[in-house]
């Protein structure tokens, strides 16, 4: 059975809004507790007053001894105790600098004591019942082992023994031939797992591994790596201990990740406004499309996406309702050369979708997608798994990026163009992409749209 959510994805934030709030609770207490005790029940007003400065430097102290971050689980109570020292000592150098602050040495002290006791003792039993509910084999994430036969069963055991975080759901093998990253992703199709255990990633060439790194991307898919025993003797791993394993988060590579970021804000705006001002358009084709012809309004087909992932692909319905069907008797009519189905005159298009493909009004659902992040404003064109499962592996080079509403090949000529044609233009915006070339694609599809270019 599929998990709907990735919990280990959602506990992290959680955990860091949890802590933070506990932290500060904490503090809160021990400062007001500390003045009343030390100055009487008249200078809890001037904690008060200083309390949002005092929560954000601290806050930021304790961020910086990582407090916050699981990876350094076992040496929290260390952690918490240093940045608790350098937040009293900065207490007291203000109080000297600033008299206006006017908190004594020993009001610090008191106020330091408490902070560590209940911080303390509130990761302490938050810890423990994370570990209560993990030991019932609540809330494990799913996750797909990948390694040789040794390897796996390692880690498969450990899992099994040991209460943590992770529940194997998957296996692929680690043979003679490498990685096979195609069985790899129907794993991950089939149970729906969003994080890799890999045991044994010094076995994969570097090419392997680049490419499986640039695959699980797409996908956002965690890899999580277990180390040989001379990588442990060498060098000192990052352990998440709450998986029974010593495991290595992998990072990806972070070089253009501020486009990338920008390029995922570009699309959640730019869908999330049109969809706000072309709403009464796209009510008005709806109620035409129910009102002309018999069946649904929205026309939802498997396309493969960014690395092989299959998705559903939202349109306005602009052909018959057994459109899928009549396909098959028209193959031998299609005007496309490769894994393309294209007709002028498609009999099976509507007098409203033919309206609507004209001017590229059938495609407006599918900002949908891009604000889910299934798809971006500017990409490779999706297309139907018909078309994918007769694409070369050359072809399929063009799903290394996500599956866009108009791209590069749209603002050349669209259907008028060869399929050899698109897989090139495709391929040159993946190997040229920038920011600036998805805002000048956006600008001349609008003009494309309007000249009615490659329409049909």
């Amino acid at each position: 059975m599929k998990q709907l959510f990735d919990f280990q994805a959602l506990r992290r934030p959680l955990s860091v809004l949890v802590l933070m709030g506990a932290d500060a609770a904490g503090l809160l207490f021990g400062l007001v507790v500390a003045a009343y005790l030390v100055r009487g029940g008249l200078f809890v007003e001037d904690v008060l007053l200083f309390a949002p400065i005092l929560l954000a430097i601290w806050g930021a102290i304790f961020a910086a001894h990582d407090l916050y971050d699981r990876a350094h689980k076992r040496r929290k109570g260390g952690s918490l105790l240093a940045a608790i020292f350098w937040g009293a000592g900065l207490l007291t150098f203000g109080s000297i600098v600033y008299p206006q602050v006017n908190f004594k040495l020993s009001e610090t002290l008191l106020a330091g004591t408490l902070v560590f006791l209940v911080c303390g003792g509130f990761r302490f039993l938050y810890e423990e019942a994370i570990d209560r509910v993990y030991s019932h084999g609540l809330g494990r994430t799913p996750a797909v082992i990948v390694g040789e036969e040794k390897s796996r069963s390692r880690v498969r055991r450990t899992l099994e023994t040991v209460p943590g975080a992770y529940r194997c759901v998957g296996e692929v093998d680690l043979d003679d031939g490498g990685l096979d990253l195609g069985l790899l992703r129907k794993t991950l199709d089939r149970t729906g797992a969003r994080n890799i255990i890999l045991a044994g990633a010094e076995w994969l060439e570097d090419e392997e591994l680049l490419d499986l790194l640039h695959s699980m991307r797409l996908r956002k898919v965690q890899i999580k790596v277990l180390p040989s025993t001379i990588t442990l003797m060498g060098a000192k791993p990052v352990l998440f201990e709450d998986s029974g394993l010593p495991l290595l988060e992998v990072d990806y590579p972070q070089l253009d990740n501020t486009q990338r970021a920008l390029k995922r804000t570009l699309d959640f705006a730019g869908s999330g406004l049109g969809l706000l001002v072309l709403s009464p358009v796209l009510l008005t084709v709806a109620a035409l499309i129910k009102i002309t012809s018999p069946g649904p309004v929205f026309f939802k087909q498997k396309r493969v996406g960014a690395d092989e992932k299959v998705f559903l692909c939202y349109k306005f319905r602009s052909m018959r309702q057994d459109a899928e069907k009549l396909q098959a008797e028209l193959e031998a009519k299609n005007e496309a050369d490769g894994a393309v189905f294209k007709m002028k005159e498609d009999p099976r298009i509507t007098k409203v979708g033919k309206f609507i493909r004209r001017w590229s009004i059938d495609e407006l659902p599918q900002l949908i997608n891009v604000l889910v992040g299934e798809m971006s404003l500017v990409g490779p064109r999706p297309l139907p798994i018909r078309d994918f499962e007769m694409m070369t592996e050359r072809h399929k080079t063009r799903l290394a990026a996500l599956p866009g509403v108009s791209g590069y090949w749209q603002i050349s000529g669209r259907s008028n163009l060869s399929f050899e044609d698109m897989i090139r233009l495709d391929l040159y915006y993946i190997e040229n992409w920038s920011l600036f070339l998805d805002i000048k694609i956006i600008l001349k599809t609008v003009r494309a749209v309007l000249r009615h270019e490659g329409a049909y």
